[in-house]
């Protein structure tokens, strides 16, 4: 059962993610192995080469944007080498989304992946989902989750509270302004916190295709805010590779801003394809890892 916590860390074991020189979220484990959460336990597995594929942010058939077959992710993922997937299904409760994605059917949802899992058990399958806006709706979903088993959590900022949709194409340049409402949502979602990792810190860059990409360093003191509290919490922070298929041509967050995480201390980040087709799952997984491993992330 999952609670929700306004400043502790998180509370399932996000140890399934990607780490810095292998050490697990709570700082527990350390050399060449990851651990990955079972039943809200976790187990440590040796890695080859210290490096375990793993791919934290996927979308199936339960997300409305989404073309992906649960069994023929699984088959391509095993082809490709992966040991963890982490399906996270679009969970949006506030009213714009919800009228234009609907609810996912959590119950059908878990029961359809549990029996996925049975039928690949050379690959850890984990149970998560894509929570919109946690510090509008999180309270709520918390009532909603009681009852589920809920692996893994990704907390996203797609719509603030102006209205503006940051995770779809944006057809006009975005003023200062709007950078910075968008950082500062993040930072208080981030200070409320009940989720695993921070997803796609930066998304509007990919949304941005007709326009030049903003300026904000009038947002780094407000970012850098935000690493502070990740760190503090073991939130780990998502590079998100969906960026490559747009004009940004770039993973999300892109180096520079990695950097400065980096330089903060963190060292908590997983990678995520954020797919909703099967032709682009671990399409852009090699260079972002590699990018990781030039930055000093594995």
């Amino acid at each position: 059962m999952i609670s929700f916590p306004n400043s502790n860390p998180p509370p399932i074991n996000v140890s399934v993610l990607q780490t810095a020189g292998g050490n697990s979220a709570g700082g527990q484990h350390s050399g060449q192995h990851k651990c990955v959460p079972t039943g809200g336990q976790h187990k440590c597995v040796r890695t080859e080469g210290g490096h375990h594929k793993i791919d934290t942010h996927i979308h199936g058939r339960y997300s409305s944007d989404s073309i992906i077959d649960y069994r023929e992710l699984c088959k391509k993922a095993i082809e490709k080498k992966y040991k963890v997937i982490v399906f996270t299904e679009h969970y949006d409760l506030i009213d714009t989304e919800l009228m234009e994605y609907g609810l996912l059917p959590l119950k059908r949802y878990i029961s359809e992946l549990a029996e996925i899992k049975k039928e690949f058990p050379e690959l850890k399958i984990i149970t998560g989902i894509e929570l919109g806006e946690p510090h509008i709706v999180g309270d709520f979903a918390k009532r909603l989750f009681l009852d589920f088993q809920i692996e893994y959590i990704i907390g996203s900022l797609h719509v603030t509270r102006s209205g503006l949709n940051v995770s779809l194409k944006i057809d006009k340049p975005l003023s200062n302004k709007d950078i910075k409402e968008y950082y500062e949502e993040n930072l208080e979602m981030v200070r409320k916190g009940g989720f695993d990792t921070l997803g796609h810190l930066g998304i509007f860059k990919r949304g941005l295709q007709h326009f030049d990409i903003a300026e904000e360093k009038h947002c780094h003191h407000i970012i850098d805010e935000i690493f502070r509290e990740i760190i503090k919490k073991n939130i780990f922070l998502e590079v998100n590779y969906s960026g490559f298929k747009t004009k940004f041509q770039n993973h999300i967050p892109e180096p520079e801003i990695l950097k400065r995480y980096k330089k903060m201390g963190g060292k908590l980040i997983s990678i995520g394809s954020d797919s909703h087709d099967l032709e682009f799952f671990d399409k852009y997984y090699q260079k972002t890892f590699e990018n990781m491993r030039e930055l000093g992330f594995f």
